[in-house]
């Protein structure tokens, strides 16, 4: 047998007891209740206010969300039938999706919190900029930008020197994704993808999510890489970038390669980044107020 192709098969093989030792969290249940409620030919609007009304730190998040900056409504609502009223059934699903994400994967803890304000900021941008371009869904774009990540603290509870090491490869010029691939036999865009489709998220944001951090997908695109899937990486990239920027962080060495490159898949010229850096910055400062 070829020596490289078995190795290959040897590192497949690792690879698969890795991830099967690796727990996905599974779809909360109010999630899937939401989720098969708002699929009926009929919603019945009191029954999302029933069922998310039983959850109190859910119906809290929720009602915190709908009033921040992000939504712009022109009334506070302080109550759940006031806030489902309002938002809409997309809005309704984004806030639901994002505060069982932070719920499950360790929302509270202090060490996570600046993890999910990135995430969270890289959301409000990506929806942003997805508003300033052609055929890019905002929804999609800020739940990409919420859950392109959801790989790191899954990977962080299974590996204890996960953060150094991410932390390393973060100001290294090699992918990242190669760099724990050596190290774990698997990656953060991989595990994140499981959990996207173990929550029944869209085909095309979970695809999004295992090739975030795959430059090739701009220059050579492949039967995995759609436009819808390409835009709404090139989209997440650039809003991680604003988000950072917003949070005095340094960008990711990745940052500086891939960069340029979701960029010109945008059609975005300096003027132009310039100009949509500036409103999101405003944007992600005025929820910040809100938030403090």
């Amino acid at each position: 047998m070829d020596m490289q192709v078995k190795q290959t098969q040897i590192d497949s093989q690792v690879a698969e007891n890795i991830l099967k030792s690796i727990h996905i969290p599974p779809c909360p249940e109010i999630v899937m209740a939401l989720m098969e409620e708002i699929r009926q030919p009929e919603v019945d609007f009191a029954k999302l206010v029933k069922l998310i009304s039983g959850d109190v730190s859910l119906a809290a998040s929720m009602l915190k969300t709908a009033n921040s900056p992000f939504f712009a409504l022109r009334k506070k609502v302080n109550s759940v039938q006031q806030a489902v009223s309002v938002l809409g059934l997309k809005n309704l699903m984004q806030i639901v999706t994002g505060s069982a994400l932070q719920k499950e994967l360790g929302g509270g803890k202090m060490a996570m919190e600046r993890f999910w304000d990135r995430s969270n900021f890289t959301a409000v941008a990506a929806s942003h900029l997805a508003s300033k371009l052609h055929g890019v869904s905002r929804e999609d774009a800020y739940t990409l930008g919420l859950f392109h990540d959801c790989g790191i603290p899954i990977l962080m509870q299974k590996f204890p020197n996960y953060k150094e090491k991410l932390a390393a490869a973060n100001q290294s010029a090699e992918l990242v994704i190669a760099i724990e691939d050596q190290h774990y036999a698997t990656n953060h865009a991989i595990v994140g993808g499981m959990l996207a489709r173990n929550w029944y998220l869209p085909e095309q944001i979970s695809q999004a999510i295992r090739v975030h951090h795959d430059h090739t997908i701009f220059t050579h695109p492949d039967d995995r890489t759609t436009p819808t899937v390409c835009a709404l990486v090139a989209v997440t990239l650039v809003a991680e970038h604003i988000a950072a920027t917003s949070m005095g962080m340094s960008d990711d060495a990745e940052w500086f390669v891939i960069g340029p490159l979701a960029q010109d898949y945008l059609g975005l010229n300096p003027e132009d980044m310039a100009e949509i850096t500036e409103d999101a910055l405003a944007e992600l400062e005025e929820i910040r107020a809100y938030r403090d």
